[in-house]
């Protein structure tokens, strides 16, 4: 759903009766030009003005780059009214620039977002999550990703060549573990009871010490095929990919495990 809308009109009007003079501009590089030639500094959100409600506003700008939101300095609000600061949270866009020298300039911009787990989240699955008129920011339930990974179809294959993290976990979860899992013939490392452990390397390096030196080795995925006692479905949990065995794994998969197997693994499905 869209959670951030520009809204010009609201933010003049707003403004109106206060004696400056303001400029909305629509992107990036309009807001940096002004940015350069004046003093400016930042209206606050959410809980940091007078309105200590917080809202979905609040929690959604907190994820967007620095650069788009600014950072906010209350002790400047004295030149804006309280009346005016009210009317402007429920119409304030992504980031309100206060110039010294030519009044307001407001970057104007829209924001979709999700909740999730009862968290909100910038999120849009079917293209950009904000938008400017000269910029588009992707997001995936509060990562900020490529044009690529929201909109291409995952495949297997791009997942174990992707050498970034946050991208990877974004098309694995586009992709789903299971399909994932079966499509990239993941190889068997150990079995414990009626417990899997399968692991595979990808394209991201890391460095290890071992033997008086660092290595670079690839970075493994690592997950534990399960089966559920009471349903006797199958599942596959996303484990450490430094486990060495499966019945390591399925112990990291229990935090209060009490060496009572059908009990800890009934409660944990």
């Amino acid at each position: 759903m869209r959670a951030i809308s520009a809204n010009r009109r609201a933010v003049r009007e707003a403004l109106a009766h206060e004696g400056w003079r303001f400029a909305l501009v629509g992107s990036v590089e309009e807001l940096k030009r002004h940015r350069d030639s004046c003093r400016t500094l930042s209206l606050p959100v959410g809980n940091e003005s007078d309105n200590h409600s917080r809202t979905i506003r609040e929690t959604v700008l907190a994820r967007l780059p620095w650069e788009v939101r600014g950072q906010p300095f209350p002790r400047w609000l004295s030149y804006v009214s309280k009346t005016a600061r009210k009317c402007l949270q429920p119409n304030l866009p992504l980031a309100a620039e206060f110039c010294l020298v030519h009044g307001f300039v407001f970057l104007v911009g829209n924001v979709w977002a999700d909740r999730q787990d009862g968290r909100w989240r910038t999120h849009r699955a079917d293209g950009p999550a904000v938008v400017f008129d000269d910029r588009e920011l992707y997001f995936w339930r509060g990562w900020q990703v490529s044009k690529e990974t929201v909109l291409e179809e995952p495949t297997a294959e791009r997942i174990l060549k992707e050498a970034n993290q946050t991208e990877r976990e974004v098309l694995i979860q586009r992709m789903g573990v299971e399909n994932f899992v079966r499509e990239a013939e993941l190889q068997q490392m150990d079995s414990y009871r009626e417990t899997t452990l399968f692991k595979i390397n990808t394209a991201e390096k890391r460095s290890r010490y071992q033997n008086d030196g660092w290595t670079e080795e690839p970075l493994a995925l690592a997950f534990l095929k399960v089966i559920c006692p009471s349903t006797e479905k199958t599942y596959f949990l996303r484990v450490d990919p430094d486990v060495e065995n499966a019945k390591q794994a399925l112990e990291s998969t229990l935090p209060r495990y009490t060496r009572d197997w059908g009990r800890d693994l009934m409660a944990e499905t």
